[in-house]
């Protein structure tokens, strides 16, 4: 794990409200990948009591945005491609995402959710887009150009 990652990005974590509101939890940064997990909550679950879509994607989102963020750069969900598998009775989904490949503009990567066994539940290819200098990080009051 690279706790100088995460670390690094600790202010972006602690501040994506949506993946608060989400129940994601970023476990290791790497600048090509990233792991977090999801825990099912009442709130994410759909009519039938099962993990909602919405929720794989939540958890898919959050780590691969934060793996495309592993080179030190500023982007954006520009598209996605989703795959739902299977869904699961487990009280905590598992997400791994890596880079497919890194441009100068947009990044490609990939997102697997699994359960506890690693069956795989949910496949996501995202294109992340570069914001260098184009997007403000909110923090307690005040704002700053991230770059």
């Amino acid at each position: 794990m690279s706790k100088q990652k995460l670390e690094e990005n600790r202010d972006l974590i602690v501040n994506n409200r949506f993946a608060l509101h989400n129940h994601v939890v970023l476990t290791d940064l790497e600048e090509e990948s990233a792991e977090g997990y999801l825990d099912v909550e009442d709130d994410v679950t759909n009519a039938y009591g099962m993990v909602h879509g919405g929720a794989f994607y939540a958890l898919a989102d959050v780590i691969a945005g934060m793996t495309a963020r592993g080179s030190g750069h500023a982007y954006v969900t520009q598209t996605a491609d989703l795959h739902y598998l299977a869904s699961t009775e487990e009280k905590r989904i598992y997400g791994h995402s890596y880079v497919l490949r890194r441009g100068s503009k947009t990044a490609v990567i990939a997102a697997e959710v699994t359960d506890s066994k690693g069956k795989k539940l949910f496949l996501a290819t995202f294109t992340f887009y570069c914001v260098d200098g184009r997007v403000a990080v909110k923090r307690e009051g005040n704002t700053r150009a991230d770059s």
